[in-house]
């Protein structure tokens, strides 16, 4: 355990980090099934809550009993979208993972489908304040024009900035917990990436209608 926190602590912080997580983030992921279920049901919550605002589509309106079994559901969908998101997301790019370590002789883990998919839910973090401020500030951001006050003009530009880059920075981090967990070397890596890149729009089409399904049915 000493030796591997030395190594950790040789590596030097960069501002990337705050996009891509910190290394030693990256090498805590373990494989083990068991936190699996937080991850699932941390992606759930998050695709849940920031489907749409929940607040002005009046989930939380009604009396105390519907309000706490619309929760119950939404726990419920959530573990189930999240689920579905997790695993149909990242196993077929871990598989591939695999695949292409086993063809270059660079070994991996067989397990490495669990770091993905773990490493996937913590790429969420990333997300988590532009997204609430787009869906929860209760701004119009697409109504912003050059009549909207100063501030909101500069927040929007910020705001739609950083949203556009996030799906990079998630990249980013799956990217780095490929180099980390792996001795895959660089053209492999490239390649997983893009194939990350291309399967998420694919599975993100899926993941959207199903949870549209789910909250709707809630709702």
């Amino acid at each position: 355990m000493g030796i591997y926190m030395e190594k950790v602590n040789e590596i030097p912080s960069s501002p990337l980090d705050v996009f891509l997580l910190p290394v030693w983030v990256h090498k805590k992921i373990s494989v083990k099934f068991k936190g699996l279920i937080f991850a699932f049901l941390f992606v759930g919550i998050f695709d849940f809550v920031f489907h749409r605002n929940l607040i002005e589509e009046g989930f939380f309106e009604g009396d105390a009993r519907s309000l706490i079994l619309k929760l119950i559901l939404g726990i419920a969908a959530s573990l189930l979208i999240g689920a579905f998101d997790v695993i149909c997301t990242m196993v077929p790019i871990a598989e591939f993972a695999i695949m292409i370590g086993s063809r270059s002789e660079k070994y991996v883990n067989r397990r490495f489908p669990v770091i993905m998919m773990k490493s996937y839910a913590l790429s969420h973090l990333i997300f988590l304040v532009p997204t609430a401020l787009f869906i929860y500030s209760g701004v119009d951001w697409l109504a912003v024009d050059m009549s909207s006050p100063f501030i909101i003009r500069l927040l929007f530009a910020v705001l739609f900035a950083f949203l556009f880059m996030m799906p990079y920075f998630q990249l980013g981090v799956i990217y780095r917990t490929i180099s980390i967990k792996t001795r895959i070397q660089i053209f492999g890596k490239l390649i997983l990436v893009l194939a990350t890149y291309f399967w998420m729009q694919i599975s993100g089409a899926a993941i959207e209608f199903i949870g549209t399904q789910l909250f709707n049915l809630i709702k």
